[in-house]
């Protein structure tokens, strides 16, 4: 109710002071030119949009509000419950959100353990080792869900799909980090998932300067989170919630112990995310109702509709003829249709049938252009929203390039969100627990260097391989990429490990006196050249 008042109150002053600035401008015009002075034709700003005085702008006055009073509670309830059910029943937010996780996490981001062994005074075979170490460690305890899950459910891999999508939808969402040693295992350390809504203020009570819905904050800095015993939208026969603090940091060590994973923080000291779907939320409504009309219509269209004109009082035929009044007292009025159905009409019934228009040829257009507003506020380009691929090879690409940007940063910030702090709280534990010796751990600088790591995702995929696989070549030769990079961009494995398997594979082959495949050279840049001018015909042909 605060925050409300205080928007209202600012709202209040903005057209109080709109309204001085207009008078004080219509002063001076009249003071100058005289009483039948009309008012000036230019805005009183030097920026257009900072005008009161422009007709398209008058009426623009929103509340310039801080990072945390621009998304209030209230509002972010609102906009969950609505995400939540446009992913359940929307099919292009659906769309959205199933797209993303499928393109961001897919099958699991790989954890590949790379430690920096310059900095650690280490052989590169030394760290090599270490590598492996650390690699069958991580391995062992997130592919088993009842090692690294705290419900038993997923491994590490259905947990960064979870965790993207429960972000997008809700805005962030939270991961509890407790130890429990269960019959059979060997780790402490497990992942519990909190939804956005739990994460609230105690006894529900309203914002203060050290509270804002369910964050404590000291100064500038987010110290813990309170997390509700149960979802609000539980049962009403439940217990009554309670609250428990759960703090961001170890207080004696500083290790991590709330993850927190964002949709997208978008201003400095913002506390809360918003969901993905917040700005479309609108129009993809619309949308739906706009299809589910048009849907409706095609189905009736689809059979043959006919209204039935019954005589009224003082009504006659053709001849002159009195017609009879129906009055069936055992007739409810319901007349429905059938497939196909022949219906005997009694005396003084006429029948008109009407043609609905339907389908709808501007159905498709409208819904595209709709669908494309939506996409590009998503960052993600119509022909990968919708998964059609009608246009030129030149164009499909680069709709697949741009999504592919947008899903590397969504990679990004998942890896620095939830996967590395995960992989360097499973280190402290196999260190304090002496599984693994990591020498000069305690040092944050070398434990820095003992915890890098390189997550490794699914590849984008290729529209035409061999032209990739000849790019990736030229690249390596000219210096610009690495034989590590083309082989995780390509086939999102590790070049390690698949150069390992290859001389494995080799040898084998030599073993069994079996022929060895030969390295292919370079193709002919005039066999290249071909395949372009094939390619700009291709493009040309489906441009006409």
């Amino acid at each position: 109710m605060g925050t409300a008042a205080t928007a209202r109150e600012r709202l209040h002053g903005a057209v109080q002071l709109d309204r001085a600035v207009r008078a004080a401008v219509r002063a001076a015009v009249q003071q100058a030119d005289g009483p039948s002075a009309s008012m000036p034709a230019v805005q009183e700003t030097r920026h257009r949009g900072a005008s009161r005085m422009l007709r398209s702008m008058s009426s623009w006055n929103p509340a310039a509000g801080s990072p945390r009073s621009d998304n209030p509670r209230y509002e972010l309830n609102v906009l969950r419950a609505r995400s939540f059910d446009a992913i359940r029943n929307s099919p292009i937010a659906r769309a959205a959100i199933v797209r993303s996780r499928t393109s961001v996490v897919g099958t699991g981001l790989m954890c590949r353990p790379s430690v920096d062994f310059e900095a650690l005074g280490i052989s590169q075979e030394q760290g090599e080792e270490y590598n492996r170490i650390l690699r069958t460690r991580w391995e062992s305890w997130a592919e088993d869900p009842a090692e690294c899950d705290i419900e038993s459910s997923f491994d590490i891999y259905g947990l960064q799909s979870l965790s993207l999508m429960s972000a997008m939808a809700g805005g962030d969402v939270f991961a509890l980090t407790p130890g429990e040693v269960r019959a059979g295992g060997v780790v402490q350390l497990k992942v519990q998932l909190i939804e956005a809504a739990r994460i609230s203020n105690p006894n529900d009570a309203g914002d203060t300067p050290t509270c804002s819905d369910g964050i404590e904050v000291r100064g500038a800095t987010p110290m813990g989170c309170w997390v509700r015993s149960t979802h609000p939208g539980d049962n009403s026969g439940m217990a009554a919630p309670t609250w428990a603090y759960y703090a961001f940091h170890g207080g004696a060590t500083g290790r991590r112990r709330v993850l927190q994973v964002w949709n997208d923080k978008e201003r400095p000291g913002q506390l809360r995310g918003v969901p993905y779907l917040a700005p479309v939320l609108e129009p993809l409504k619309q949308l739906d109702r706009y299809g589910d009309a048009e849907l409706m219509a095609a189905v009736i269209s689809a059979m043959f509709t006919v209204f039935i004109e019954r005589a009224g009082e003082g009504e006659t035929d053709e001849n002159g003829s009195p017609l009879p009044v129906l009055d069936d007292p055992a007739d409810d009025g319901s007349v429905a249709l059938g497939n196909g159905a022949v219906v005997d009409l009694a005396p003084g019934e006429k029948v008109h049938d009407t043609n609905p228009a339907r389908p709808n040829v501007n159905f498709d257009p409208f819904f595209t252009a709709v669908v494309k507003q939506i996409g590009a506020t998503l960052e993600i380009p119509l022909d990968v929203l919708l998964l059609q691929f009608n246009s030129s090879y030149s164009a499909a690409r680069a709709a697949m390039l741009e999504a592919w940007r947008f899903f590397n940063l969504r990679r990004w910030c998942l890896v620095q969100q939830f996967c590395q702090p995960l992989y360097g709280l499973l280190l402290d534990e196999e260190v304090a627990a002496g599984r693994i010796s990591l020498p000069g751990y305690a040092d944050p600088i070398r434990r820095r260097a003992w915890s890098r790591s390189i997550w490794i995702g699914p590849a984008k995929g290729s529209m035409d391989e061999e032209k990739e696989a000849r790019a990736a070549k030229l690249r390596i030769e000219n210096g610009t990429s690495n034989e590590a990079m083309e082989t995780a961009a390509s086939s999102g494995e590790d070049w390690a490990g698949v150069i390992a398997q290859r001389a494995r594979e080799v040898n084998l082959r030599r073993d069994y006196g079996l022929p060895v495949p030969q390295q292919r050279t370079a193709a002919a840049p005039s066999a290249a050249s071909a395949d372009d001018e094939g390619e700009a015909g291709n493009d040309k042909r489906n441009n006409q």
